[in-house]
């Protein structure tokens, strides 16, 4: 026969329906009915175990306002030690006037889409329910379900939010609802302080630009690359990854970084070390000789001004730009390093990256770091890279590049030529010449500027721009590569490659020519002559060409010109607000002006300028080095220029600030101040 069971409560007999009576408030309860402590072997039925959870229902009052009474302290805690097979827990009979969304899993809570084969739902996660009683003031049950497309990790969407609305106006709960809801909306508060990356709803995209120069978008999308970083307990895959990226943009010290972002020092130290080795392939897919084939280099990455004026015949030449820039690191207490990594020219000790770039500021590569003493130059460093085949970059340069340098490079131009490279560089000044030819002025004037503007670039990342910690040297390259690759990926190259080939045509054209204001000064003399020149000043001056932006930037061939005039321009007005220049009386419409040089007080530069009465600049001339180029043309004729035909008809002051007049200046004394102190 079956063996039967005896109630503990009861008596009754019962085959197979028996319950065991383990949970103390259920002991506790059994002990007070039945007058005796239950053993471990007894049990009770189903009948008995169901008066219990009613005993609890009627009692579920003294439980939520904690009351003190010994004869329900099994209440208190019932829900919390139910047994384990049990999905039972307290009634919810604690009414709140707080909207509530419905607790189906047929219909999604946000867009209320129907449940299908085809459409699956998912649980939703305590912080998105959290975050919409945050945000929305809206509670949403346990039981609800929603669509897995409005979750993003463990957190609702912004959009999801805003569609998301409420079905009651009140809602009924537990004590459990109360204490996971409560608990974790102080967790979410006590975390606004901290910046949370994992939701991305938390941060701006202005805010994610500052601290990791890239967009929201663009920052979602690089974690796509870092998914071998192993997420831990205090720091998840999106911070480990926003804990590099804001090191390398803001150069913050590592302890501030864990102040920030809520860590320790050593554990900021680790998630920079993960990010960096995360990244590795998404290095080599952006930056490198080998990411981009040579074909697709010269298609895509070569200006039409470049093809113009360097390779118009050839279809399939590649042109870059190297430079060498400086990172300025701590003094080792390894002497030997410190020997090498110390820079005789910037008195310091640093390392030298090389740049490698293509004539519309796209990084092909960024060699080293190198050292930096004399053994170490632009031109050692290039016959380094080339001699060490560093990258496969001799298998992908081809007969007859083109390479575009500066004078630093001249002791490797004879070795690249022997490589079967073309190599331009800006000429020396002859000696005992004051300066440069007409021809030598307008060589490379238009090309060679792009590997400064992103020398520049990278030194906006502040982590170059400052002291480099020595603890860093071993990684700084791959540091360097990094950058780079972001700058490749999700930012623009500084110059376009919708040039316009009419401005190269025009630039080939002016570079045949010679100076014509410059002959006519020097075989006449107009700058010995003073007689010949009379004093006006630039109001009475009516006829001069009035001209617009577009105009002036077709005269200096660029920007930077234009962003040195205003400086210029202020230091030639006199104390009454005029600017003074002087008219040639032989010679129509020729303007001669002295200007200060920004480097030295003892040199002014002359510089002269014609223009003819149908509103056009037909020439100029300036003493300065490089004052005979007529492909654009020197800061001192397009200060000139720039106030005569563009400024002194705008409404608005160039400079708002003086700086002279806000720093003292030891001689600056009057006489009587002078006389009155040699008296005492």
């Amino acid at each position: 026969m079956p063996k039967e069971y005896k109630c503990f409560l009861c008596g009754k007999h019962h085959i197979k329906i028996r319950r065991p009576i383990r949970q103390s408030p259920l002991r506790k309860y059994a002990s007070k009915l039945a007058g005796q402590d239950p053993g471990n072997d007894d049990v009770i039925c189903n009948k008995c175990r169901k008066d219990y959870y009613n005993s609890i229902k009627k009692h579920s009052s003294a439980s939520v306002t904690l009351d003190n009474d010994n004869d329900s302290d099994f209440c208190l805690s019932a829900d919390e030690h139910l047994d384990n097979n049990s999905k039972e827990v307290s009634p919810k009979n604690i009414h709140l006037n707080i909207p509530s969304t419905h607790s189906s899993h047929k219909f999604c809570v946000v867009c209320r889409k129907k449940s299908s084969k085809r459409v699956k739902f998912c649980t939703i996660p305590l912080n998105a329910r959290t975050q919409a009683f945050i945000h929305n003031g809206i509670f949403i049950k346990q039981s609800a379900r929603c669509c897995s497309s409005h979750l993003e990790g463990k957190n609702l969407l912004q959009s999801s939010l805003t569609k998301l609305q409420a079905k009651y106006a009140n809602s009924f709960f537990n004590r459990t609802d109360l204490f996971n809801l409560l608990e974790n909306v102080r967790l979410t508060l006590k975390r606004s302080s901290i910046l949370d990356f994992d939701n991305s709803d938390h941060l701006s995209t202005d805010e994610y630009y500052n601290l990791t120069g890239l967009t929201k978008e663009q920052f979602q999308d690089l974690t796509c690359y870092a998914k071998s970083i192993r997420p831990s307990a205090v720091r998840s895959v999106n911070t480990c990854l926003a804990i590099l990226l804001t090191k390398l943009r803001t150069g913050l010290p590592n302890h501030i970084l864990g102040t920030i972002f809520s860590l320790k020092k050593c554990q900021i130290q680790r998630s920079i070390h993960s990010a960096r080795m995360s990244l590795r392939d998404f290095v080599s897919q952006n930056v490198g000789f080998n990411h981009i084939s040579h074909e697709d280099f010269v298609n895509k990455h070569t200006t039409p001004i470049a093809k113009k004026l360097f390779c118009e015949n050839e279809d399939n030449t590649a042109i870059i730009v190297l430079d060498g820039t400086y990172i300025f690191i701590q003094k080792s207490s390894d002497y030997k390093f410190q020997r090498q990594s110390y820079n005789l020219h910037k008195h310091r000790p640093l390392v030298k990256p090389m740049v490698v770039v293509g004539t519309d500021g796209y990084i092909l590569s960024v060699q080293g770091p190198y050292l930096s003493n004399a053994r170490n130059s632009d031109a050692a460093i290039t016959k380094h890279m080339v001699t060490v085949n560093s990258e496969g970059m001799n298998d992908w340069l081809q007969d007859k590049d083109l390479c575009i340098v500066d004078r630093g490079f001249r002791d490797v131009v004879q070795f690249l030529e022997e490589k079967g490279l073309c190599v331009e560089m800006p000429v020396f000044l002859k000696k005992g010449s004051k300066q440069h030819t007409t021809e030598e002025a307008n060589t490379i004037t238009k090309i060679r500027w792009i590997v400064e503007s992103i020398n520049g670039k990278l030194k906006q990342w502040r982590f170059f721009d400052k002291v480099v910690p020595n603890l860093y040297l071993p990684h700084l390259g791959e540091f360097l590569q990094i950058v780079a690759a972001i700058c490749n990926k999700y930012h623009s190259p500084p110059a376009s490659n919708q040039c316009d080939i009419q401005l190269a045509e025009e630039m080939l054209e002016k570079s045949r020519q010679g100076n014509l204001v410059q002959t006519m000064v020097e075989n006449e003399g107009l700058l010995r002559k003073r007689t010949i020149y009379t004093d006006i000043l630039s109001h009475l001056l009516k006829d001069f060409p009035v001209l617009t932006e577009e105009k002036l930037r077709k005269i200096t061939l660029g920007v930077y010109q234009l962003k040195q005039a205003p400086r210029y321009a202020k230091e030639h007005i006199n104390n009454d607000n005029e600017y003074q220049l002087q008219v040639c009386k032989i010679k129509e419409n020729l303007l001669k002006v002295r200007i200060q040089s920004r480097h030295c007080n003892n040199i002014s530069h002359t510089s002269f300028i014609q223009y003819t009465t149908d509103g056009q600049i037909s020439g100029w001339y300036c003493t300065c080095k490089v004052g005979a180029r007529v492909v654009g043309c020197c800061a001192h004729i397009a200060s000139i220029i720039w106030y005569l035909g563009y400024q002194r008809f705008q409404q608005h002051s160039p400079e708002k600030f003086d700086f002279c007049n806000s720093v003292l200046d030891a001689c600056d004394i009057s006489d009587s101040e002078c006389s009155s102190s040699v008296e005492e």
